[in-house]
């Protein structure tokens, strides 16, 4: 069985504080991330030191994590503009936008989902302050409850749990709808405006009784798979956090791979290479994480054939 373990030593790499001084001709990034901002903080990091850049010597950090859309993202989206960054990187599809409202000349990369959310058209040569990489975790949500499919067959109420402030909502409820008709699988769909409401929306699902749920990252994925676990309900999402923290299932792109494409974007912004210069990229690398634990907690059955297919199973 093919496993991959996440690398715990980028989580030991020291919190960047921000700074209004910086050393002459260090180059500053603004970091933009809403929802859990771990692993990809840290992964980034981690990223720019492999392209060559020496956090306090070469490079500076302003980082900004936001639990959700609104005011404070806004706000800490303009304050990054106002400190002149370099380049600011955003994570998440509502962070993209709030920087997109703050500044039209900052170069910003970004790391979210499908890059029609954000307005971006033409891929090979982006137009505008924005580039990136991209995963296409819509298309993959509808495999993520394919794969759920298969292991309880009998599902015929499948729940999702949806961000109204996140737009990603809209392409990620179209797609698990083609793939739940298909399966002839019926949804219930529940939109919590914030984390404090997530607990209700599972209490709804439940009430429907749906035979799992798929919870899109922006809601928090810890909290998420905490609340899963706690009112005993299978749960899947799109990445390894998910899994990690008790969550059934993830699958989605690799986050290591996309996060050293990002930081290789980010590096050529520095450099001053042109935004149409650098054109958006997909993930190529994608990844199943399955929690065997969690599995047998819930009384469900994981099939060797099922488990061989996964790239980690959490013990």
């Amino acid at each position: 069985m093919k496993r991959r373990h996440f690398l715990s030593a980028a989580l030991a790499l020291p919190a960047a504080a921000p700074s209004s001084v910086r050393a002459e001709g260090m180059k500053r990034v603004g970091f933009l991330v809403t929802g859990d901002p771990e692993p990809t903080w840290s992964l980034f990091r981690k990223s720019m030191v492999e392209v060559g850049y020496v956090e306090g010597r070469t490079v500076s950090y302003d980082y900004r994590s936001i639990d959700a859309p609104g005011p404070r993202l806004d706000g800490a989206a303009a304050e990054l503009a106002r400190l002149h960054a370099d380049v600011i990187v955003t994570i998440l599809t509502p962070s993209i936008a709030a920087a997109r409202r703050a500044t039209s000349t900052i170069p910003i990369a970004w790391l979210g989902a499908d890059p029609q959310v954000t307005g971006i058209i033409n891929l090979s040569r982006p137009e505008g302050n924005v580039t990136g990489v991209y995963s296409p975790s819509s298309t993959l949500a509808g495999k993520a409850l394919q794969l759920f499919h298969e292991l309880r067959s009998e599902t015929r109420l499948f729940g999702l749990l949806l961000n109204p402030g996140d737009p990603f909502h809209v392409p990620l409820q179209r797609d698990v709808e083609t793939v739940a008709q298909a399966e002839k699988i019926d949804l219930a769909i529940e939109l919590p405006k914030s984390r404090a409401d997530l607990g209700a929306g599972f209490d709804a699902l439940i009430k429907r009784g749906v035979a799992g749920i798929l919870i899109q990252p922006s809601l928090g994925l810890e909290i998420a798979a905490r609340l899963a676990l706690e009112k005993r309900v299978p749960a899947i999402s799109f990445r390894r956090e998910f899994a990690q923290a008790g969550g059934l299932m993830s699958y989605n792109a690799d986050y290591a791979d996309l996060t050293r494409i990002l930081a290789r974007q980010v590096d050529k912004l520095l450099k001053g290479i042109p935004i149409s210069n650098i054109p958006v990229q997909q993930a190529s690398r994608f990844e199943m994480i399955v929690n065997r634990k969690t599995a047998a907690a819930l009384g469900i059955a994981l099939p060797p054939a099922f488990l061989a297919r996964a790239d980690e199973v959490i013990e």
